[in-house]
């Protein structure tokens, strides 16, 4: 059950012998150095040191990430997965959250999502707090608002590509023939033109993801999560999905924000924030350096890997 104490959400386990209070998480560098372990302590005071990377001037936050805390509770035991973290991302930003498994980066992305709701601190989406919202309002702020693209694809088996596609339309209220054409020029545009009427078993798992990919965007939404999007894929095709949804967002203007363990992937975007056990080690600004959609970088990367 939840319990709203001083504007904070606190998760309670059934369990009464557990309590969590917001204490757990109102510690500064000095009280995590003499109450966590030292990796954790060395951590959170890079984090401290970290400077975010200005962004363009004309670019207005997207996403506020304010001393965000989650815990999750097992058994009798209180695991912290994300410590206090600050982050801004901007309109119009390719956003990595890099980091091995295990390091938080995935639980950041569902609370930013509002997947899940965060043990302390906020997080503002286009101005509205989406860790406030009940499931209702989430449901119709996402359904205009964000896309997604799942590692593990999240196809409907039984329904072919288009059918597939045209579901962020379904659920938008869009006239079916509107959604079929939408959905057609999406899949077209990610190479799947003549693939429409295939089901997911009658492709590959490449072939799946982009599908996954023009379901993402096909409603244009704001923002894009995508959640390890490469994970299953071998170089090559990793290569031609990361320029998928790099290019597309670029062109609509949308802000991407990826979850990887790839530091090729993290590769294309403007800005990557290491992720070290649930604190933000080290922020990175990347736009010098990014690998471009179409760039010798990407070529030279499928080669070293074809050629193992």
């Amino acid at each position: 059950m939840a319990q709203w104490m001083n504007d904070e959400t606190v998760i309670l386990p059934e369990d009464n012998n557990i309590n969590i209070s917001p204490d757990d998480f109102n510690f500064n560098l000095r009280e995590v150095s003499s109450t966590t372990p030292d990796k954790v302590a060395e951590t959170a005071i890079k984090q401290s040191q970290a400077e975010e990377p200005k962004p363009d001037k004309e670019k207005k936050p997207a996403i506020i990430i304010d001393n965000l805390s989650k815990v999750f509770v097992i058994g009798k035991e209180k695991v912290r997965a994300l410590y206090n973290v600050n982050l801004t991302i901007y309109e119009d930003e390719i956003v990595c959250l890099l980091g091995t498994s295990g390091s938080g980066k995935s639980t950041l992305l569902n609370l930013m999502a509002g997947l899940e709701k965060p043990t302390k601190g906020s997080v503002t989406i286009f101005g509205e707090r989406v860790d406030k919202m009940s499931e209702r309002k989430l449901a119709v702020f996402r359904q205009k608002n964000m896309g997604f693209v799942f590692q593990s694809y999240n196809l409907l088996p039984t329904q072919n590509a288009i059918d597939n596609v045209s579901m962020p339309l379904a659920f938008a209220g869009v006239k079916r023939k509107d959604r079929t054409k939408r959905s057609k020029e999406m899949l077209k545009l990610v190479g799947l033109g003549k693939r429409m009427k295939h089901k997911p078993t009658q492709m590959s798992g490449g072939q799946q993801q982009r599908v996954g990919i023009a379901r993402a965007f096909v409603a244009k939404p704001k923002i894009v999560f995508a959640d390890e999007p490469t994970g299953n894929l071998d170089t090559r095709t990793t290569i031609e999905v990361m320029e998928m949804m790099v290019s597309i967002s670029r062109e609509n203007h949308q802000t991407l924000v990826i979850v990887t363990h790839d530091v090729e992937i993290a590769a294309y975007a403007d800005k990557i924030y290491h992720i070290t056990d649930g604190v933000i080690s080290a922020v990175e600004d990347n736009r010098s350096k990014q690998i471009a959609v179409g760039s010798t970088e990407a070529s030279d990367i499928i080669k070293a890997a074809e050629s193992v």
